[in-house]
């Protein structure tokens, strides 16, 4: 069997869905072909679902899938209206998407569901070491330009969130002569290693994969996010997590750990997905955790099944039924009937 990993623009996208491959509801063989939405080359995410995929086409007989750039919000609507079937997203964005509130107010996302919830993504107030910046308040204080990814990202709804739990709006940051203008998470490090940026917010566990790659050659700082702040994150009831920290030595010169709020990354599926499928790539990235843990281990070390479907919200309503159907067989939720 041949199989093929590539990452495709808009029109390459388009192109794949105009040629019968594409789109959920199908037979199972249909949609074992179909295109997997992940996140920017940089971020942790694309790595992830490259290796997941590769295991889904390794085991699974007729998987033939295509991993795409994306953003975690704009993912879980492209999956949500068919143009994806698989996709990443994070646990607090989708609780917000089927509920209708959020970044999805008044338009509810119902056809989307969940597979599993795999690990904890820490959210990462970047510097390079040398930035004269020594804190998230100095730099909005002082004129900071900052790029926390792309306009759709839950990087640059998380950013606005955090800055406004230390009372600052985005207006405000302009007036003391900032910026905050959104780009993918590799532009944005170039930017920053190249001067033309102060901050970047970006997403890891602990670290990005793409600011690791920076602070090979140009050493990075992260911030702390205030504990006053934080405190207003968990009150305001959003889903984040406020009592993890990006540990010391994440990067080259991060000698203490660093205060941040933390969200669950999660695997989406478009609910007309054919139910035996969803079993299969269940079935399948399960029975491979070995891998996940030898390969990304600062990932595939927190998989568990017992997470997996209990931390999603409302599992018995927003589990994929063929999912459920694993994680029957497994003794993780109880056999109906």
């Amino acid at each position: 069997m041949k199989k093929w990993g590539l990452t495709v623009g808009t029109a390459g996208l388009l192109a794949l869905a105009g040629c019968g491959g594409e789109g959920a509801g199908g037979d199972a063989n249909d949609d074992l072909m179909h295109s997997h939405i992940s996140g920017p080359t940089a971020s942790g995410w694309y790595p992830l679902s490259t290796l997941m995929t590769d295991i889904w086409m390794d085991d699974i007989e007729g998987a033939n899938i295509t991993v795409v750039e994306g953003g975690a919000i704009g993912n879980i609507r492209d999956v949500n209206n068919g143009e994806m079937l698989t996709g990443m997203a994070f646990a607090s964005d989708f609780a917000d998407a089927v509920a209708g509130r959020g970044s999805f107010e008044d338009d509810p996302q119902e056809n989307v569901m969940g597979i599993a919830v795999l690990y904890p993504t820490l959210w990462n107030f970047a510097v390079l070491d040398s930035s004269p910046y020594e804190s998230i308040e100095d730099a909005l204080e002082n004129g900071a330009d900052i790029i926390p990814g792309e306009a759709s990202d839950a990087s640059a709804q998380t950013a606005e969130r955090v800055f406004e739990a230390m009372g600052y709006t985005l207006e405000d940051i302009e007036a003391n002569g900032g910026s905050v203008t959104y780009n993918g998470y590799g532009d944005a490090n170039n930017q920053m290693r190249d001067g033309l940026i102060d901050m970047v917010v970006q997403g890891g566990s602990p670290y990005v994969t793409g600011l690791s790659e920076l602070d090979a050659t140009n050493p990075i700082r992260p911030l702390s996010i205030p504990e006053e702040a934080l405190e207003k994150l968990e009150e305001a009831g959003f889903g984040y997590t406020v009592d993890l920290a990006i540990p010391s030595g994440s990067y080259a010169n991060q000698e203490e750990d660093v205060l941040t709020v933390t969200t669950m990354a999660m695997l989406v599926v478009n609910a007309d997905m054919n139910e035996e499928t969803v079993y299969q790539l269940t079935k399948s990235f399960w029975e491979n955790v070995e891998r996940f843990q030898e390969e990304q281990p600062n990932r595939g070390n927190y998989f568990d099944p017992e997470i997996g479907y209990n931390e999603l919200v409302d599992p018995e309503e927003n589990i994929h039924p063929g999912a459920k159907r694993y994680y029957e067989e497994i003794g993780v939720v109880e056999e109906e009937g």
